[in-house]
């Protein structure tokens, strides 16, 4: 069984490879859903490993919501986010059934620099250890 701190580790790593997939897509004219999901999962995962380097239970959701609850509890600087994460809920499930939510390029621009804000914020929070 992994510990909390490679499973943050982990967490962390898949952040960063959704972050790399979501700004070559973005760069490359990918579909702009895609590029929106994959952002919206860099923020999942790594508000999930803050959580699990705390040795927090976190829900296996993808509601940003709910883990941004989750994380200022630790975290408090962290609340910083919460407005500017909560449109990227969107992008999870929702955009990818319902073309009437495709995002713009705007949007997904912002949802990228939220990430990759989001990632730096949480990297300095983290362990050495814990560090992808």
């Amino acid at each position: 069984m992994k510990s909390d701190l490679d499973l943050a580790k982990a967490l962390a790593r898949k952040a960063e490879n959704d972050l790399k997939i979501a700004r070559i897509a973005f760069e490359h004219d990918a579909p702009l859903d895609m590029v929106a999901f994959h952002a919206q999962q860099t923020a999942a995962k790594m508000l999930k490993a803050l959580l699990a380097s705390r040795g927090v239970d976190y829900p296996r959701t993808h509601d940003l919501r709910a883990l941004i609850n989750l994380a200022t509890k630790e975290a408090p600087e962290l609340e910083r986010f919460r407005e500017r994460l909560l449109p990227l809920n969107a992008y999870a499930v929702e955009m990818r059934y319902d073309d009437a939510l495709d995002p713009d390029s705007e949007e997904v621009s912002n949802a990228l620099s939220t990430s990759e804000e989001l990632r730096d914020a949480v990297l300095d929070l983290l362990p050495p250890e814990a560090r992808p």
